[in-house]
């Protein structure tokens, strides 16, 4: 079988020493071989993201997202969530399971401004919502929201800010202490380009504090077991330690090539290369002007089953699908992780092709 070309939004295709360090020999994950590789992993991601506290979690960014809900949040309280596509529609519904929630949309390929969001947020709170969600880049969309601005207001109404950052953390920007982001998660297999399998969440002081004063509505999730084993390095539950080794393999990788200033350039540039090739083909980007995603770029195009179909029998390359209300005739080009500007141009040149532009 020729090599497939992976162009999605995660997992992503792995460089070879994230891929060959995967094949280390199997490790006893209550040795002192795991706790030398999470004490080197935790540190590294605090500094990114400029946390008190990050933990690695077993499981998908789903997981780790699904944790700062059950722990921070008590049986009734109120909760407002901004959505605009897929993983923002996911998002209200974890937090129904928690929350008494309140939801609000813009159209699909909008962006959330904190003009936009402000009346909502202000209406929410005098309502005595207390939880404010959203997710930072809509994958589904190729839309980045103004996570910064809006998180900012939100706390400064006194609101507790969880933010879904799967896609983007690792290219868009996030401080979580600019930002005032009281808890956010991301998954492994995304921009950081390692293997799939772990979520990586990041919170305040405030938030663990918090997790630690209220009853966690969950046994596999609970923020205060895993602050008790992670000060030891360690995790609650048997991690996976070749998902581990693909981490600090993905890390050591980045900071060889610059560290996480070039590694979110590396995006920004793909982005704004992948734009052009868009407009250069002849379609209009569906995402706002403003609220372009570092990490997805799309298009409407008719048959776009039919596309990527011919894409992957034809050329080997495969893109992701699309979802809810655009399924069938929504294109995305992922620029996310691991790849080069070599596999762009593969990719514009066989989407020229098979589109005959």
């Amino acid at each position: 079988m020729s090599k497939m070309h992976l162009l999605t939004p995660g997992p992503v295709a792995l460089a070879d020493p994230i891929r060959e360090a995967q094949a280390q020999d199997m490790i006893y994950h209550r040795g002192p071989e795991i706790k030398a590789l999470i004490s080197d992993i935790v540190p590294r991601l605090k500094k990114d993201f400029n946390a008190a506290h990050v933990f690695i979690v077993p499981g998908s960014g789903t997981a780790g997202i699904e944790m700062g809900w059950a722990c921070l949040t008590k049986p009734g309280d109120k909760s407002l969530v901004l959505a605009n596509g897929t993983f923002g529609d996911k998002l209200v519904s974890c937090a129904k399971v928690y929350t008494q929630v309140t939801s609000a949309t813009v159209p699909l390929g909008k962006g959330w401004s904190l003009e936009r969001a402000k009346p909502h947020i202000d209406s929410a709170v005098a309502a005595g919502a207390t939880i404010f969600g959203m997710v930072y880049n809509e994958t589904s969309t190729g839309v980045l929201n103004d996570v910064r601005s809006i998180c900012q207001y939100a706390k400064g109404k006194g609101m507790i800010t969880l933010i879904d950052a799967v896609s983007a953390w690792g290219a868009a920007p996030l401080d979580i202490n600019d930002f005032r982001i009281d808890f956010t998660a991301t998954g492994s297999q995304k921009a950081m380009g390692a293997a799939p399998g772990i979520a990586i969440v990041a919170f305040t002081d405030e938030m663990m504090k918090r997790a630690e004063s209220i009853p966690a509505r969950t046994f596999y999730l609970d923020m205060k077991k895993f602050k008790k084993d992670m000060d030891g390095w360690q995790t609650p539950t048997t991690p996976p330690c070749s998902i581990l080794f693909s981490v600090k393999a993905a890390m050591d990788y980045i900071d060889a090539k610059g560290g996480w200033d070039a590694h979110r350039k590396m995006h920004q540039t793909a982005a704004a290369k992948s734009r052009a090739f868009v407009k250069s083909i002849g379609y209009p980007l569906f995402a706002e002007e403003g609220f372009y995603s570092p990490t997805i770029t799309g298009f409407i195009l008719e048959d776009a089953d039919g596309i990527r179909k011919r894409l992957r029998e034809e050329h080997q390359l495969v893109t992701a699908r699309d979802f809810g209300d655009l399924k069938g005739k929504f294109f995305r080009i992922c620029h996310i992780g691991n790849f080069t500007d070599a596999d762009l141009d593969y990719a514009f040149a066989a989407i020229r092709k098979v589109l005959g532009k």
